[in-house]
């Protein structure tokens, strides 16, 4: 059997998957808990890690630590697929509609997350797929490329990685960067 986090899984169960998040729901195995830190797990244990969401709440130097700590515990050829806000997809739909305070840009540039009543994250940062293949590979991942989102999830599962402008119109604007890169021996 394969080991597979979902990290930042939020509300969101996927069958299989070990569930990681600050938030505190009966399917999270791990709750309140950093999915930056995953110590818990030994290195070289974990065959996929999947985020969608989650990574653009730390900073660009924090992304880097993160980063280490997933590629820690990935097996080698461990798979990380990693959905982000795509940065070039919030200008795309800023230009179509002129509309600031519209579906589609501030969300993913400032989301705001509520993780328990009196807590609340921000989005730190953002990616366009130069940035976050550059990122990936200066701390060691290969072979980085796009996934489908549709082709990796179950039927009818809903995250952002599947979000359009206009909603749910699959010939519309994708709004999230899903790439995926592996993690070789050296």
């Amino acid at each position: 059997m394969k080991n597979k986090l979902h990290l930042g899984c939020g509300h969101r169960y996927l069958k299989g998957f070990i569930h990681i998040d600050k938030d505190e729901l009966p399917h999270i195995d791990y709750p309140n808990t950093d999915i930056s830190d995953l110590s818990m797990f030994d290195d070289n244990s974990i065959d996929l890690i999947y985020s969608c969401g989650s990574f653009e709440y730390y900073d660009r130097e924090e992304a880097v630590f993160v980063l280490l700590e997933w590629k820690r515990v990935l097996k080698n050829n461990g798979v990380l697929k990693l959905s982000v806000p795509n940065f070039s997809s919030v200008v795309e739909v800023y230009k179509k509609y002129k509309n600031l305070d519209g579906m589609g840009i501030l969300g993913p540039l400032y989301g705001k997350w509520k993780i328990k009543k009196d807590t609340h994250i921000y989005h730190r940062t953002v990616y366009d797929k130069n940035s976050l293949t550059n990122l990936l590979i200066s701390q060691g991942f290969n072979s980085v490329k796009e996934y489908s989102a549709e082709h990796f999830l179950p039927k009818g599962y809903d995250d952002y990685s599947l979000a359009y402008i206009p909603h749910m119109d699959r010939t519309g604007i994708q709004m999230h960067l899903n790439l995926e890169c592996v993690k070789w021996k050296k």
